[in-house]
Order: structure tokens, then sequence, then C-alpha cells
């Protein structure tokens, strides 16, 4: 009798962090811009202007979008995929912050950071330091864009 190798199928139960992590990142996407209203133009944080009924639900829904696409390719494929796709992502989040009034830094910092935790988590013999840097510099840019939404430059 023969055996197969085949590698492990990846479950739900295992991208559970990748979905925590773009519910998140999608949340505090959404809501800095809302909260910067409710401080600088004293607004209810429910009130939508044209602007926001448009931008609001996209921006909800690109990290969860970007989640159900590039994360879970990056997430399903070798070892260490996220990290690297982790850093690529961290990249783009420090360049977003000149489109902040998308929250490209909050979604891309967001989806970095989880997958180079996915990527750290997943490393051996010295080559986490993609997926350290990937969690680091896209942490800085989600708290990055975070903060310029609250500050309200």
């Amino acid at each position: 009798m023969s055996t197969i190798a085949t590698t492990p199928a990846t479950t739900t139960g295992s991208t559970t962090r990748l979905w925590q992590g773009a519910l998140v990142t999608g949340l505090l996407a959404g809501l800095a811009p809302r909260v910067n209203a409710v401080i600088y133009d004293h607004e209810h944080i429910w009130h939508l202007d044209p602007e926001a009924r448009v931008l609001f639900p996209i921006v909800v829904a690109l990290p969860v979008l970007l989640a159900a696409t590039v994360g879970l390719w990056a997430w399903r494929g070798p070892r260490n995929r996220p990290a690297l796709v982790g850093l690529f992502l961290s990249a783009l989040a420090v360049l977003g912050v000149a489109a902040f009034f998308i929250s490209a830094p909050i979604v891309f910092g967001g989806l970095a950071a989880t997958l180079g935790l996915e990527g750290r988590r997943r490393s051996t013999e010295g080559r986490g330091w993609f997926a350290t840097v990937s969690v680091v510099v896209g942490l800085l840019a989600f708290l990055g864009g975070t903060a310029l939404w609250l500050v309200g430059i």
C-alpha cells in the first residue's frame, strides 16, 4: 500500500485570524473618518454626508474583499508567502498615507499586520524578518492613518 503525500487543506478554522483582522481593519477604516467628523465638525456619528454615503461602505468592504482575494491567496500559499505579501502591503500602506482620505494606510496596514503575524507563526530558521517588518510597518501605517483622521489633518 502506498501513501500519497498531500498538503493539509486550509480549513475555515485556520483562516479565523485572517477574517478577524479584516473585520477589525474594516471597522476602524470606516470609523476613523466618522470620529473625525464627530470631533471636528460636531456631527452625529451616524450622520453621513453625501461623500461619506459613497465612501463609507467602500472603505469598510475593502479590507474584507482584500482578505477574500489577496489574503486567502497568501494564507493558503507556501510557508513564507503571508510574510512576503504582508511586506508588500505594508509598503503600500506607507505610500497610502498620501491617500489617507480613503483610509488606505488603515486598510493596507491592517491586512499587512495580519498577514505578517501569520508569517511569523509559520517562520522557521531566521526567515521571520519579512514577517516582523510586515507587522511593524503595517501597524505603524495603520496607527498613522488612524492618527491622521483623529488629529484632523
